[in-house]
């Protein structure tokens, strides 16, 4: 378990061993939910998705069906670099 302190400006600090564990950086968004319980979820950090993966997609076409609804493509477009 671990304790941390309110601000007066509302904010918090998350231990140091959470951070690490979770990969949590400094500048990145978290996604806090109330569900009668306090529930903070690290969000997906897509660009270092992106940087991880570039290595397995860098000069190769990606398969498209034909008969498909856009969708993949949009996503292709929008984030393949």
């Amino acid at each position: 378990m671990y304790k941390t302190k309110i601000t007066s400006q509302g904010t918090i600090s998350i231990p140091a061993p959470l951070r690490k564990k979770y990969g949590l950086k400094a500048g990145q968004t978290v996604t806090i939910t109330d569900n009668g319980q306090i529930v903070i979820e690290k969000n997906i950090d897509f660009e270092a998705m992106q940087q991880t993966n570039a290595k397995y997609i860098k000069d190769k076409k990606p398969f498209i069906h034909k008969g498909g609804d856009g969708i993949t493509l949009h996503v292709l477009d929008t984030y393949v670099k």
